[in-house]
């Protein structure tokens, strides 16, 4: 009796492995396909301001949004929301600056990527909460590029 409800117990745990093992198998590779999948969007186009008054409502944008909360206060990247004191690991935030491991975006690439949470190749970028700002009017994400853009350049290399 005893050798059958081991036998039984068993099979039921190698069952148990081989099914776990298979939704390891699915969520991965469905996160594979969604890590390389290319997006195609429409990027509508934006007059970037320059004036002292689109560079105060983008600062008021940039802070009621977050953006210094992930990017820091100087923008130039390190530890997210997602720090050593979270159990399951570091997320950094990008450098989005010009300087030395900063990035190099046009207009465009700045659209892309907070409206849409695309980088300049298509591609997600994770956990870009570009959903916060893609419901702003056009004169604010204007006025956020433009905030954006005028920040001093840190030079700040951030691990991907």
């Amino acid at each position: 009796m005893l050798k059958r409800i081991l036998k039984w117990t068993g099979f039921a745990l190698t069952g148990l492995v081989l099914l776990m093992l298979i939704a390891y198998a699915v969520v991965h590779f469905q996160m594979e396909s969604r890590i390389h999948k290319v997006y195609s969007v429409k990027l509508q186009s934006l007059s970037i301001p320059s004036d002292s008054a689109a560079y105060a409502l983008g600062e008021h944008v940039a802070d009621i949004r977050g953006c210094n909360g992930c990017h820091g206060s100087d923008y130039g990247g390190g530890e997210g929301f997602i720090t050593e004191d979270t159990p399951l690991g570091v997320l950094y935030a990008s450098n989005i600056t010009s300087g030395k491991g900063g990035i190099e975006y046009k207009d465009q690439d700045w659209i892309r990527a907070l409206r849409h949470g695309l980088g300049k190749d298509n591609k997600s970028l994770w956990f870009m909460p570009s959903h916060e700002v893609y419901r702003i009017s056009n004169r604010e994400m204007a006025a956020l590029i433009a905030y954006l853009k005028q920040q001093a350049p840190v030079d700040r290399a951030v691990p991907s």
